[in-house]
């Protein structure tokens, strides 16, 4: 495996354990029952498909594909599908979306679309030197 997908690979692993740890935290500091099973899915599924996206992404970049930016949003516009597709459903099962259970997608979200941003910008960047 490239060098360049395991540590974009740790250093999710590491910004996402800080946050989830926060998450926790924020949650037994107001006392709220802490939602394991839906941190666990949230931080998990954001995790692979970041992965999964960024290996595309160093996968095509090798093979001098120029449409990597396209294949990133179109990343992006996947994983708002998975979240419509499993964790809405799954949100709404009582009949309300409440601020704990959006947050426990979004926060994972926009962490791994920062760091597959700057990873994607550095891609690319790349690619421009060669």
């Amino acid at each position: 495996m490239d060098k360049k997908v395991i540590f974009f690979a740790v250093k999710l692993i590491g910004l996402l354990l800080l946050l989830v740890l926060l998450h926790v935290l924020y949650f037994y500091v107001r006392g709220q029952v802490i939602p394991v099973d839906l941190l666990v899915l949230g931080y998990s599924l954001n995790f692979v498909m970041a992965f999964v996206i960024y290996f595309a992404m160093v996968y095509l970049a090798k093979k001098k594909n120029k449409n990597l930016g396209f294949f990133f949003l179109f990343g992006s516009t996947f994983k708002f599908a998975v979240y419509f597709l499993i964790f809405d459903p799954l949100f709404k099962q009582d009949g309300s979306l409440s601020m704990v259970e959006f947050f426990t997608f979004l926060v994972p979200y926009f962490a791994c679309l920062i760091v597959e941003t700057l990873a994607l910008a550095k891609l690319l960047n790349a690619l421009g030197e060669k």
